[in-house]
């Protein structure tokens, strides 16, 4: 099934063999009575999808444009949920018992990096409701359809959890089926122009949000906590149905060094083009982000009580959450700059050596929530949003990504997202808010934050 994505062929020669070969190597492992997931994997030669399919209603999609990495899920063939304090620890139990039930089956060079989705929310007790209905708090999740796209190949994997009640028959006219009207639908988008707004709504006030900032400052002051991030959330309506799909090309060529996610469940879309990685592992290495300070691109470098009362404590957190499951924790000296069109961030590459045997799900619950999204210290910052954000954020700040064989595992952290549902769009943006901050000027940061997604609709 070996070509590339760019050189295709007439779909029914290649999809007539695949559906011959799938049957050849799946109904053996279908047929034994056996529980547990089942994947086979292909290389096939399917162009790369710039958006998910129009005629689908659960999706899961992620693309990393610099580095040439495209995943597409669709349709679900199980999920595992949590929520709580233990949440991370009760999906890596999940995760463990999954890989151990777990049969892979490969054709030629089709192998695949990612097994399955990870998401979640910001707040371990975040419960589901209006806007973020269908979302859960956490979740793991194993499409019926995955396809792969690294630079060029593309992997197609058929997965499913083996159900002695479901026939074998079904299950692999279930794959074909989807995998049809995949191939067959029209994968064009339409350059239509934007959408008149005709409502748009702040979540709080700019002056409400700009005396929060205040109090929270106040509260610092009198060692509350050192740091806290406060978001606001943007409400625009428009004359006619968002047109999501149109944006994820928009924000691949505008912010190529982002990475581009949009999932949906059902109801509500989540689209996000953002910056930071949470981590990226492997059994040899790991990777994370510290991404704190915000300033106008047009500034040469910001006012050094940023990187010393907002920046470098986040840097220390990440090296004190790994110090437990790392050895070579390596970190520059200072922050550099991270230019993204209108602002720039500091940022500071965070390495390490992952223990042996070490998980990514130990590391994440580790980890989140960085003070970059959360503050310090952690649990007084979480009470203080708790009790004083007007609002759910649902998935924003949580994070998103993949997990895969042999630790390796990649999750963003839910930056510059919008939330959509047909005609209506919730915008959100946040700042660190630290002892030395002006009320003003971290709004205008917010207002600077807003601004991809803004074009994006906008167009």
């Amino acid at each position: 099934m070996a070509g590339k994505a760019n050189k295709l062929q007439p779909v029914p020669v290649w999809l007539g063999r695949l559906r011959r070969e799938l049957r050849q190597l799946a109904m053996p492992a279908l047929s034994t009575g056996q529980t547990g997931p089942l994947s086979v994997s292909f290389e096939v030669p399917v162009a790369e999808s710039v958006a998910p399919p129009a005629h689908v209603s659960r999706w899961l999609y992620l693309h990393q444009p610099d580095s040439q990495h495209r995943l597409l899920g669709l349709g679900m063939a199980h999920s595992i949920t949590a929520q709580g304090e233990q949440r991370f620890q009760q999906l890596d139990a999940a995760y463990r018992q999954m890989q151990g039930n777990w049969t892979r089956i490969s054709q030629g060079r089709g192998r695949t990096g990612a097994r399955v989705f990870i998401g979640f929310a910001f707040d371990p007790d975040f419960q589901p409701q209006e806007d973020w209905q269908g979302f859960d708090n956490a979740g793991l999740y194993l499409p019926q359809l995955l396809f792969e796209w690294k630079k060029g190949r593309c992997v197609l994997t058929f997965n499913c959890y083996r159900d002695r009640a479901v026939s074998p028959e079904i299950i692999i006219r279930d794959w074909l089926a989807r995998l049809r009207s995949v191939l067959y639908a029209d994968a064009s988008i339409s350059e239509t122009g934007a959408s008149r707004v005709f409502l748009k709504k702040e979540l709080p006030t700019a002056a409400s949000w700009q005396g929060g900032v205040s109090e929270a400052v106040s509260a610092m002051e009198n060692r509350q906590f050192d740091k806290v991030v406060l978001t606001r959330r943007l409400q625009l309506k428009f004359a006619d149905e968002i047109s999501h799909r149109q944006m994820l090309p928009y924000l691949a060529q505008h912010y190529p060094g982002c990475t581009q996610l949009s999932v949906s469940f059902g109801r509500g879309i989540l689209l996000a083009a953002t910056p930071e990685k949470l981590f990226d592992m492997s059994a040899e290495h790991l990777h994370c982000d510290a991404l704190a300070g915000t300033y106008p691109a047009h500034q040469r470098w910001p006012d050094a009580r940023m990187e010393r009362h907002e920046h470098a404590p986040v840097v220390q957190a990440i090296r004190d959450a790994l110090q437990p499951l790392c050895t070579d924790i390596r970190t520059e000296q200072s922050a550099r700059p991270l230019a993204l069109r209108s602002l720039s961030h500091l940022y500071t590459p965070v390495r390490a050596v992952p223990r042996s045997g070490v998980r990514p799900l130990q590391v994440l619950d580790e980890l989140h929530p960085t003070p970059a999204v959360g503050g310090l210290p952690r649990q007084a910052a979480l009470t203080w949003i708790r009790e004083h954000e007007c609002y759910p954020r649902g998935w924003y700040t949580g994070a998103f990504g993949w997990l895969g064989d042999h630790q390796n595992a990649s999750l963003s952290v839910i930056l510059r997202c919008a939330l959509i549902q047909e005609k209506t769009a919730q915008l959100y943006a946040g700042a660190g808010i630290t002892r030395v901050s002006d009320p003003g000027q971290e709004l205008r940061e917010t207002g600077l934050k807003l601004e991809p997604m803004l074009n994006a609709l906008l167009g």
